[in-house]
Protein backbone atom coordinates (compact mmCIF):
# COMPACT_ATOMS: atom_id res chain seq x y z
CA UNK A 1 0.00 0.00 0.00
CA UNK A 2 1.46 3.25 -1.02
CA UNK A 3 0.67 6.47 1.09
CA UNK A 4 1.34 9.94 -0.17
CA UNK A 5 2.76 12.81 2.21
CA UNK A 6 4.21 15.99 2.32
CA UNK A 7 8.14 16.35 2.97
CA UNK A 8 8.77 16.54 6.85
CA UNK A 9 11.80 18.13 8.72
CA UNK A 10 14.61 14.92 8.16
CA UNK A 11 13.17 13.18 5.08
CA UNK A 12 15.87 14.88 3.03
CA UNK A 13 18.33 12.04 4.30
CA UNK A 14 16.27 9.41 2.15
CA UNK A 15 15.19 11.57 -0.70
CA UNK A 16 18.96 12.37 -1.42
CA UNK A 17 19.44 8.58 -1.32
CA UNK A 18 16.59 7.96 -3.74
CA UNK A 19 18.27 10.58 -5.98
CA UNK A 20 21.50 8.16 -6.05
CA UNK A 21 19.59 5.64 -6.49
CA UNK A 22 17.89 6.76 -9.91
CA UNK A 23 19.90 9.07 -11.23
CA UNK A 24 23.48 7.56 -10.84
CA UNK A 25 24.86 10.33 -9.16
CA UNK A 26 25.30 11.91 -5.40
CA UNK A 27 23.25 15.24 -4.55
CA UNK A 28 24.53 16.98 -1.04
CA UNK A 29 21.75 17.70 1.43
CA UNK A 30 23.57 21.26 1.81
CA UNK A 31 22.36 21.91 -1.74
CA UNK A 32 18.85 20.26 -1.73
CA UNK A 33 18.33 22.38 1.09
CA UNK A 34 19.88 25.35 -0.21
CA UNK A 35 17.64 24.26 -3.62
CA UNK A 36 13.82 23.18 -1.48
CA UNK A 37 14.06 24.65 1.72
CA UNK A 38 16.31 28.22 1.63
CA UNK A 39 14.44 29.69 -0.83
CA UNK A 40 13.41 33.54 0.88
CA UNK A 41 9.19 32.23 0.38
CA UNK A 42 10.37 29.48 2.14
CA UNK A 43 7.36 26.53 2.19
CA UNK A 44 9.06 24.01 0.36
CA UNK A 45 6.22 22.09 -1.94
CA UNK A 46 7.23 18.14 -1.88
CA UNK A 47 5.20 15.35 -2.04
CA UNK A 48 6.55 11.58 -1.14
CA UNK A 49 5.20 8.26 -1.79
CA UNK A 50 6.32 5.47 1.08
CA UNK A 51 5.52 1.89 0.68
CA UNK A 52 6.03 1.14 4.20
CA UNK A 53 9.34 2.89 5.45
CA UNK A 54 10.83 3.14 2.13
CA UNK A 55 10.68 6.25 0.03
CA UNK A 56 9.81 5.14 -3.76
CA UNK A 57 8.77 7.89 -4.73
CA UNK A 58 9.40 11.93 -5.05
CA UNK A 59 7.89 15.25 -6.55
CA UNK A 60 9.37 18.45 -5.51
CA UNK A 61 8.83 21.95 -7.04
CA UNK A 62 10.84 25.05 -5.80
CA UNK A 63 9.23 28.68 -5.19
CA UNK A 64 8.99 30.34 -8.80
CA UNK A 65 6.38 33.72 -8.34
CA UNK A 66 5.74 35.08 -11.26
CA UNK A 67 5.09 38.25 -12.72
CA UNK A 68 2.07 39.53 -14.97
CA UNK A 69 2.87 42.54 -16.07
CA UNK A 70 4.45 43.40 -12.49
CA UNK A 71 2.14 42.01 -10.56
CA UNK A 72 3.11 39.17 -8.84
CA UNK A 73 1.57 35.56 -8.52
CA UNK A 74 2.60 33.09 -6.51
CA UNK A 75 3.67 29.96 -8.65
CA UNK A 76 6.40 27.18 -8.13
CA UNK A 77 9.21 25.49 -10.62
CA UNK A 78 8.30 21.57 -11.12
CA UNK A 79 11.85 20.29 -10.39
CA UNK A 80 13.39 16.63 -9.21
CA UNK A 81 10.64 13.88 -10.34
CA UNK A 82 11.69 10.22 -9.12
CA UNK A 83 10.42 6.77 -8.61
CA UNK A 84 12.59 3.91 -7.43
CA UNK A 85 13.52 1.44 -10.23
CA UNK A 86 11.70 -1.60 -8.40
CA UNK A 87 8.67 0.09 -7.91
CA UNK A 88 8.09 1.40 -11.68
CA UNK A 89 5.17 0.66 -13.34
CA UNK A 90 2.94 1.68 -10.35
CA UNK A 91 1.90 5.13 -12.02
CA UNK A 92 4.06 6.90 -9.03
CA UNK A 93 4.52 9.58 -11.21
CA UNK A 94 0.93 10.60 -11.68
CA UNK A 95 -0.22 9.73 -8.80
CA UNK A 96 2.79 11.63 -6.63
CA UNK A 97 2.08 14.62 -9.05
CA UNK A 98 -1.41 14.90 -8.71
CA UNK A 99 -1.45 13.85 -4.61
CA UNK A 100 0.89 17.70 -4.76
CA UNK A 101 -1.24 19.45 -7.27
CA UNK A 102 -4.13 18.95 -5.00
CA UNK A 103 -2.23 20.86 -2.13
CA UNK A 104 -1.11 23.99 -4.37
CA UNK A 105 -4.36 25.55 -4.69
CA UNK A 106 -5.14 25.90 -1.01
CA UNK A 107 -1.11 26.99 -0.61
CA UNK A 108 -1.87 29.88 -2.72
CA UNK A 109 0.07 28.68 -5.80
CA UNK A 110 -1.86 29.69 -9.15
CA UNK A 111 0.38 27.74 -11.61
CA UNK A 112 3.22 25.41 -11.94
CA UNK A 113 5.79 25.08 -15.13
CA UNK A 114 8.91 23.86 -15.59
CA UNK A 115 11.56 22.30 -18.21
CA UNK A 116 10.42 18.29 -18.95
CA UNK A 117 13.18 16.59 -20.84
CA UNK A 118 12.96 14.41 -23.44
CA UNK A 119 11.83 11.46 -21.31
CA UNK A 120 9.45 13.12 -19.09
CA UNK A 121 7.87 15.65 -21.31
CA UNK A 122 5.52 13.34 -23.20
CA UNK A 123 4.58 12.58 -19.69
CA UNK A 124 3.86 15.69 -18.26
CA UNK A 125 1.44 15.88 -21.07
CA UNK A 126 -0.16 13.24 -21.15
CA UNK A 127 -0.66 11.83 -17.76
CA UNK A 128 -0.59 14.94 -15.38
CA UNK A 129 -2.52 18.26 -17.80
CA UNK A 130 0.51 20.07 -18.51
CA UNK A 131 0.29 22.14 -21.92
CA UNK A 132 3.35 22.94 -24.05
CA UNK A 133 4.00 26.91 -23.93
CA UNK A 134 7.32 26.49 -26.29
CA UNK A 135 10.32 25.14 -27.34
CA UNK A 136 13.31 26.88 -26.05
CA UNK A 137 15.95 27.32 -28.73
CA UNK A 138 19.97 28.03 -27.49
CA UNK A 139 21.34 31.35 -28.55
CA UNK A 140 24.72 30.77 -29.50
CA UNK A 141 27.87 32.81 -30.18
CA UNK A 142 31.13 31.49 -32.01
CA UNK A 143 33.61 34.29 -30.64
CA UNK A 144 36.08 33.10 -33.48
CA UNK A 145 33.37 34.04 -36.10
CA UNK A 146 33.52 37.53 -34.85
CA UNK A 147 34.98 39.97 -37.36
CA UNK A 148 35.84 42.22 -34.62
CA UNK A 149 36.69 41.81 -31.33
CA UNK A 150 33.52 42.91 -29.06
CA UNK A 151 34.83 46.29 -27.36
CA UNK A 152 33.57 46.49 -23.46
CA UNK A 153 31.52 49.40 -21.90
CA UNK A 154 33.67 51.09 -19.48
CA UNK A 155 29.94 52.10 -17.73
CA UNK A 156 29.48 48.08 -17.32
CA UNK A 157 31.34 46.95 -14.16
CA UNK A 158 31.74 43.45 -12.36
CA UNK A 159 30.49 43.39 -8.28
CA UNK A 160 30.71 40.88 -6.15
CA UNK A 161 27.38 40.71 -4.91
CA UNK A 162 23.43 41.09 -5.69
CA UNK A 163 22.02 44.46 -3.94
CA UNK A 164 19.47 46.70 -3.81
CA UNK A 165 19.51 47.94 -7.13
CA UNK A 166 19.01 44.80 -9.04
CA UNK A 167 15.67 44.44 -7.23
CA UNK A 168 14.81 48.35 -8.17
CA UNK A 169 15.73 47.84 -11.62
CA UNK A 170 13.54 44.74 -12.03
CA UNK A 171 9.97 46.78 -10.29
CA UNK A 172 10.83 49.60 -12.84
CA UNK A 173 10.64 47.37 -15.97
CA UNK A 174 8.37 44.26 -14.74
CA UNK A 175 5.54 46.19 -16.10
CA UNK A 176 6.57 45.91 -19.44
CA UNK A 177 7.08 42.10 -19.26
CA UNK A 178 3.90 40.49 -20.27
CA UNK A 179 4.96 37.06 -17.98
CA UNK A 180 8.40 36.63 -16.68
CA UNK A 181 9.56 34.85 -13.39
CA UNK A 182 9.78 37.40 -10.70
CA UNK A 183 13.18 39.19 -9.48
CA UNK A 184 13.88 40.74 -6.08
CA UNK A 185 17.06 41.05 -4.43
CA UNK A 186 16.26 38.90 -1.78
CA UNK A 187 15.82 35.87 -4.58
CA UNK A 188 18.62 36.80 -7.04
CA UNK A 189 20.56 36.83 -4.19
CA UNK A 190 19.87 33.49 -3.24
CA UNK A 191 19.92 32.22 -6.28
CA UNK A 192 23.42 33.37 -7.43
CA UNK A 193 25.12 34.32 -3.76
CA UNK A 194 24.23 31.53 -2.32
CA UNK A 195 24.42 29.01 -4.45
CA UNK A 196 26.37 25.92 -2.95
CA UNK A 197 27.45 24.56 -6.32
CA UNK A 198 27.94 26.96 -9.07
CA UNK A 199 29.82 30.45 -9.23
CA UNK A 200 28.72 33.00 -11.58
CA UNK A 201 29.68 36.55 -12.42
CA UNK A 202 27.77 40.28 -12.15
CA UNK A 203 28.02 42.62 -14.50
CA UNK A 204 26.03 45.97 -13.82
CA UNK A 205 25.33 48.70 -16.71
CA UNK A 206 25.73 51.44 -13.55
CA UNK A 207 23.71 54.70 -14.62
CA UNK A 208 24.20 57.29 -11.33
CA UNK A 209 23.45 55.64 -8.73
CA UNK A 210 21.18 52.65 -10.11
CA UNK A 211 21.52 50.81 -12.95
CA UNK A 212 19.98 50.16 -16.04
CA UNK A 213 20.80 46.74 -17.07
CA UNK A 214 22.53 43.58 -15.74
CA UNK A 215 23.81 40.33 -17.18
CA UNK A 216 24.60 37.23 -15.02
CA UNK A 217 26.95 34.63 -16.21
CA UNK A 218 28.39 31.12 -15.30
CA UNK A 219 31.89 29.54 -16.98
CA UNK A 220 30.71 25.86 -18.38
CA UNK A 221 33.12 22.96 -19.64
CA UNK A 222 36.42 24.16 -20.97
CA UNK A 223 35.30 26.82 -23.33
CA UNK A 224 31.89 27.59 -23.09
CA UNK A 225 30.13 30.70 -21.27
CA UNK A 226 26.84 31.12 -20.00
CA UNK A 227 24.83 33.79 -20.16
CA UNK A 228 22.46 32.87 -17.78
CA UNK A 229 20.61 35.32 -17.45
CA UNK A 230 20.45 39.52 -19.16
CA UNK A 231 18.32 42.01 -17.97
CA UNK A 232 18.17 45.30 -19.66
CA UNK A 233 16.08 48.78 -19.74
CA UNK A 234 16.78 49.37 -23.63
CA UNK A 235 18.27 47.77 -26.76
CA UNK A 236 21.24 50.03 -26.19
CA UNK A 237 21.63 49.11 -22.53
CA UNK A 238 21.38 45.42 -23.73
CA UNK A 239 24.13 45.68 -26.34
CA UNK A 240 26.62 47.23 -23.68
CA UNK A 241 26.09 44.48 -21.46
CA UNK A 242 26.30 41.73 -24.03
CA UNK A 243 29.50 43.49 -25.69
CA UNK A 244 31.19 43.43 -22.51
CA UNK A 245 30.50 40.07 -21.40
CA UNK A 246 32.36 39.22 -25.14
CA UNK A 247 34.69 40.49 -24.51
CA UNK A 248 35.48 39.09 -21.02
CA UNK A 249 34.81 35.36 -22.27
CA UNK A 250 37.37 36.40 -24.92
CA UNK A 251 39.94 37.56 -22.51
CA UNK A 252 39.00 34.37 -20.03
CA UNK A 253 39.68 32.13 -22.81
CA UNK A 254 36.22 31.22 -23.68
CA UNK A 255 35.20 30.87 -27.50
CA UNK A 256 31.28 30.18 -27.29
CA UNK A 257 28.62 31.72 -25.69
CA UNK A 258 25.18 30.13 -24.91
CA UNK A 259 22.07 31.66 -23.55
CA UNK A 260 18.19 31.75 -23.98
CA UNK A 261 16.01 34.57 -25.25
CA UNK A 262 12.49 34.00 -26.98
CA UNK A 263 11.72 36.27 -29.62
CA UNK A 264 9.29 38.58 -28.37
CA UNK A 265 11.99 39.62 -25.93
CA UNK A 266 13.48 42.90 -26.00
CA UNK A 267 17.35 41.48 -25.83
CA UNK A 268 16.50 39.04 -29.08
CA UNK A 269 17.57 41.76 -31.76
CA UNK A 270 21.08 42.90 -30.06
CA UNK A 271 21.92 39.18 -29.37
CA UNK A 272 21.77 38.39 -32.76
CA UNK A 273 22.72 41.68 -34.48
CA UNK A 274 25.81 40.43 -31.90
CA UNK A 275 26.35 37.03 -33.36
CA UNK A 276 24.03 34.50 -31.26
CA UNK A 277 22.44 32.25 -33.81
CA UNK A 278 19.59 29.75 -32.60
CA UNK A 279 20.97 26.39 -32.41
CA UNK A 280 20.68 23.03 -30.27
CA UNK A 281 19.26 21.90 -27.62
CA UNK A 282 16.20 22.81 -27.98
CA UNK A 283 14.72 22.97 -24.28
CA UNK A 284 10.89 22.14 -23.60
CA UNK A 285 8.88 24.65 -21.90
CA UNK A 286 5.38 23.89 -20.31
CA UNK A 287 3.26 23.99 -17.45
CA UNK A 288 -0.24 24.03 -15.85
CA UNK A 289 -2.47 26.31 -14.54
CA UNK A 290 -4.46 26.14 -11.38
CA UNK A 291 -6.66 29.27 -10.68
CA UNK A 292 -7.33 31.82 -13.55
CA UNK A 293 -4.90 34.68 -14.38
CA UNK A 294 -4.74 38.24 -15.78
CA UNK A 295 -2.45 36.60 -19.07
CA UNK A 296 -2.47 33.51 -20.85
CA UNK A 297 0.85 31.57 -19.96
CA UNK A 298 -0.04 28.95 -22.71
CA UNK A 299 0.87 31.60 -25.23
CA UNK A 300 4.76 31.58 -25.17
CA UNK A 301 4.94 35.02 -27.09
CA UNK A 302 4.36 36.42 -24.06
CA UNK A 303 7.37 35.02 -21.76
CA UNK A 304 10.58 36.38 -20.88
CA UNK A 305 12.77 33.72 -20.07
CA UNK A 306 16.28 33.28 -19.32
CA UNK A 307 18.53 30.15 -18.50
CA UNK A 308 18.45 31.01 -14.58
CA UNK A 309 14.94 30.12 -14.37
CA UNK A 310 15.57 26.93 -15.04
CA UNK A 311 17.64 24.43 -12.02
CA UNK A 312 19.90 23.04 -14.34
CA UNK A 313 22.17 26.79 -14.67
Amino acid sequence: MIEFRPYRDGDEVAITELFSTVFGRPMSIDFWRWRFLDHPSRDPMIMLAFDGDTLVGNYAASQAPLSLHGEVHPACLSMTTMTHPDWRGQKLFERTAEALYETLPSRGKCAIYGFPNIVSHTLFRSKVGWDDYYDVPTLTLDIASLRHPAQPDPAVQMVERIDARFGRFFAKIAGDLPIAPHRDSDILAWRIDRNPENTYTRFVLEEGDEISGYALTKAYGADMLDLVELRAASGAAARALINTVAAHAASSGRTRIATWCLPNDLHRLPLEMAGFKASAPVTYFGGRTFTPLPADLTDGRLWRLSMLDSDLY
